[in-house]
């Protein structure tokens, strides 16, 4: 089926707005308090419950190639269709490949959420080394200029720059580089995605991480809400202008790999049936709320919103069917 991508206008035309109030209650929760390390019962997969995606197969992959921390996920629908996102760290290039060829070899759509090593390292890697194994039919994505990203992450710029040149060597009808808010794309009936943002530039440490995009995919009827490292403010501010109006979130990826990434206003506005924790153990597994990771206080916010399933990318890629 041909892609068909739909204006901001035709989109907003048939989502079901709910009422700002709906955002009220989880706006006026007290964000911050202490409390004991969470439980939340984590597991890899849902092998044992009947499946959920018709055949179709939610894999986010676990960083077999270093210890580092990354989002990398291949969404396979029942009927083929392949979307990839981010592609994690550029040491686990082969497990990327390997689970792209699982499900068929062909991307039909490669969502980046924005420029960042643990993001993209592996789009880069795929694209310098030319695999002929894979074929990416497009790429989305939305990024400034390199000259912003030096000056607000110069850490980072190596990679922006790697990611850039190698860019320019995919077949420009292949790159759809302006994505924005409201912008929809449906590969076929059971697998499409919308934005819902448009980039804006910030400042400080994680100015790059809130200038990325965020997506809602809908595979075989379910979706799965795609954060990226979405800071708090930035969040805020989209959700109190709508972003989230109407949203259904069977599955959300956790923002910033569970840790200081969106605030807990912004999750009880989800309100997810199910999360999934793209992270690693020295991130997950703290137990002191006073370090820079607050992945004790994100624990405690999921656990009072009353998420029934925790997917954790730690011994193993998070498979869902």
């Amino acid at each position: 089926m041909k892609l068909v991508t739909r204006t901001a206008a035709a989109l907003l035309a048939g989502i079901t707005m709910i009422s700002a109030p709906a955002y009220a209650a989880g706006a006026n929760v007290i964000i911050g308090i202490a409390r004991a390390n969470a439980d939340l019962h984590e597991k890899t997969n849902n092998f044992d419950e009947p499946p959920a995606l018709n055949g179709g197969e939610i894999r986010f992959l676990e960083n077999k190639g270093s210890d580092q921390q990354q989002l990398s996920a291949v969404i396979r629908s029942s009927d083929g269709k392949v979307i990839v996102v981010d592609g994690g760290q550029e040491a686990d290039e082969e497990h990327l490949v390997s689970a792209i060829m699982e499900a068929g070899g062909a991307v039909d759509a490669w969502l980046v959420t924005h420029p960042q090593a643990d993001h993209v390292g592996g789009l880069y890697a795929v694209l310098r080394d030319h695999r002929a194994d894979i074929d990416i039919r497009g790429i989305y994505y939305n990024f400034f200029e390199y000259d912003w990203y030096a000056a607000v992450d110069p850490g980072e710029s190596e990679m922006v720059r790697a990611l850039l040149d190698q860019l320019a060597t995919v077949a420009p009808e292949r790159l759809h580089s302006q994505m924005s808010a409201h912008d929809e794309v449906w590969l076929s009936e059971n697998l499409g995605f919308r934005v819902l943002n448009t980039p804006v530039k910030t400042e400080g440490d994680y100015a790059v991480n809130s200038s990325g995009l965020m997506y809602d995919i809908t595979i075989d009827g379910k979706h799965l809400i795609i954060l990226g490292d979405m800071g708090r403010d930035v969040g805020d501010r989209l959700m109190y202008n709508g972003a989230l109006y109407g949203i259904q979130a069977d599955y959300v990826q956790m923002s910033h790999h569970g840790q200081d990434g969106v605030g807990e206003a912004f999750y009880r506005a989800l309100n997810p049936v199910s999360c999934i924790w793209p992270t690693t153990s020295w991130i997950y597994n703290v137990e002191n709320m006073n370090t820079r990771f607050k992945t004790v206080l994100t624990k405690n916010w999921i656990v009072g919103i009353g998420v029934q399933n925790n997917y954790v990318t730690i011994g193993d890629d998070v498979i869902i069917r």
